[in-house]
């Protein structure tokens, strides 16, 4: 599920994304951290996220911060490759 909101997301920006994996993270005092990776080509980023955030977006809920960080992310990546 995070994949498709992920290529969604880049899809906006305008970037082709090769891989996308998640990396399950070990607890972090009350909050469960992931690692999300993103790549296009030779060129990846990682951003932090939150399970509580995955799982508020799989519910359907708001998923503004999410939306952010993953946004952020593939902003530093269109950026890695277009220089």
């Amino acid at each position: 599920m995070i994949e498709s909101f992920v290529h969604n997301l880049a899809a906006e920006i305008g970037i082709s994304l090769s891989h996308i994996s998640l990396v399950d993270g070990t607890p972090l005092g009350c909050c469960d951290a992931c690692l999300l990776n993103m790549a296009k080509d030779k060129y990846e980023v990682s951003t932090l996220v939150y399970q509580s955030d995955i799982d508020k977006m799989q519910n359907g809920a708001e998923v503004d911060r999410l939306t952010i960080k993953v946004r952020s992310a593939l902003l530093r990546l269109k950026l890695l490759f277009e220089t």
